[in-house]
């Protein structure tokens, strides 16, 4: 478990947990109602428990409410920023609170002739970074008859697209948690409804400073992303022959431009798929002898399968052309392990899953597919899938990787390691004997540090 943070909170695959007091370490979730955590039982079985407060000066925690501090300000009423920029941190846990309390009361008592949804949109014309939803919150409670100057000002600074500083209070937020969030440090729900709590206009804008970009089925992606990892059960020297690597049968269409191909942010993830256990060959894949077959074939003793559609979803627009040979004796049914890649994706359109909930919740509620794992990431590919000269194989440590083609290549003619692959050996150990080899040649070979743990950007590729 990680240590506490500024905010008290320790992590685990993305799950929250606190020190309490004379208590101990309590899972703990988000309770709006009550505008902080409250320990929980992970699985639902028990009732809530009760309310915590993180205890002032310290990272722990306790169930007694501590004293509040006044926001400090400067002449100008804006808020003061420390010059020493904190940890990424969550957001106001208690920004829906605040924004539902800004809503329901003080908006309702200052403009009584406005509908709800009337003043849900004045609410978010003014352009508020999270903290600075609860600042008005607070700053109307002090003063409950006028909206202060600085909120004012604040929005007439958000709606000039000239002015420079117009993102900056957002920025400050929002940018140094993209990381955290990518990585699985945060959750979607630690930034609250950050998406519905500015103008539409304003939030575009925003996250094209971000660097985000929109696809035609309306999600973000990014073409910065340096790589991904995937766990797969097809050998280097199938991608190697084909040039390519070919997107998974039955992969929903719906998020990327063209078909995708899914991967994780995340090493740890691929070790778990991959070298776990858990990740042994999908068997429904195991039934395709290569990756250009459109039917899959039937086990040696298996009576033939009856005609019907292909299983390939993409097979009817693909313009690689795929083997309609059906019925035949699948060779690969027997084999054992999962291999781990790392994809270059620069310059490729990555859509990632948990920075579209959050930046852009609206395409995900309009049915927009990703993977239910979390830290999954798509791969929009052109019809060819990706290029093998794109992927490279990860050693049995997790700790080196080479090309997929300079591996293929370091094989003698006529060795039958994927053979012995398909028929159920586990040889692992073959393959890492391949990428010593293209070291030795002084081919380029990638190095991930064993005592790090490994994300998408964290990757810098050999020249």
């Amino acid at each position: 478990m990680q240590p506490a943070n500024e905010e008290g909170l320790r992590y685990i695959v993305g799950r929250q947990f606190v020190d309490v007091k004379e208590i101990g370490t309590v899972y703990v979730e988000f309770d709006d109602s009550l505008g902080t955590y409250r320990a929980m039982d992970p699985y639902r079985k028990l009732a809530p428990g009760p309310a915590l407060h993180r205890n002032t000066g310290e990272t722990t925690w306790s169930l007694s409410r501590p004293l509040k501090r006044p926001h400090p300000t400067d002449s100008d009423g804006a808020a003061v920023v420390s010059s020493k920029q904190p940890s990424p941190e969550p957001l106001p846990i208690h920004l829906k609170a605040a924004t539902t309390e800004l809503l329901n009361e003080h908006f309702k008592r200052l403009y009584p002739q406005m509908t709800h949804g009337e003043r849900v949109v004045l609410l978010r014309s003014y352009n508020l970074s999270p903290r600075q939803h609860v600042r008005l919150r607070d700053d109307l409670i002090t003063n409950p008859l006028m909206l202060p100057r600085w909120a004012d000002s604040h929005k007439l600074r958000s709606m000039d697209v000239d002015d420079p500083t117009r993102f900056d209070a957002l920025h400050q937020e929002i940018e140094p948690l993209l990381l955290p969030l990518r990585n699985g440090k945060l959750l979607p729900r630690d930034l609250g409804d950050f998406d519905e709590s500015v103008s539409a206009e304003f939030l575009e804008a925003f996250r094209a400073k971000l660097g985000y970009l929109r696809n035609i089925s309306g999600c973000l992606y990014r073409k910065d992303i340096p790589g991904l990892f995937r766990a797969d059960e097809r050998t280097p020297f199938e991608f190697y022959n084909d040039d390519r690597m070919l997107p998974r049968l039955k992969h929903p269409r719906g998020a990327t431009t063209e078909k995708p191909i899914s991967a994780t942010v995340s090493l740890q993830l691929v070790k778990a798929y991959a070298h776990n256990g858990i990740g042994s060959p999908d068997p429904d894949y195991l039934r395709y002898n290569n990756q250009k077959n459109k039917y899959p074939g039937r086990k040696p003793g298996e009576p033939d399968v009856e005609p019907g559609e292909s299983d390939n979803d993409w097979s009817d627009v693909s313009d690689v052309e795929l083997d309609a040979e059906r019925n035949y004796e699948t060779i690969r049914h027997n084999q054992q392990f999962v291999f781990a890649y790392v994809i270059d994706t620069r310059n490729m359109e990555v859509v990632l899953r948990e920075e579209n909930h959050v930046l852009n919740d609206a395409a995900t509620r309009k049915g927009a597919w990703f993977p239910d794992d979390e830290l999954e990431a798509l791969i929009s590919t052109s019809k060819r899938g990706i290029e093998s000269q794109r992927l490279w194989l990860l050693d049995s440590t997790l700790t080196r990787a080479a090309k997929v083609d300079d591996i293929s290549q370091q094989a003698k003619y006529g060795d039958s390691i994927e053979e012995r692959t398909h028929s159920g050996a586990f040889n692992r150990h073959e393959y890492d004997a391949l990428i010593d080899k293209v070291a030795l040649a002084g081919k380029p070979t990638l190095t991930l540090d064993p005592g790090q743990e490994w994300f998408a950007n964290d990757i810098v590729w050999p020249e």
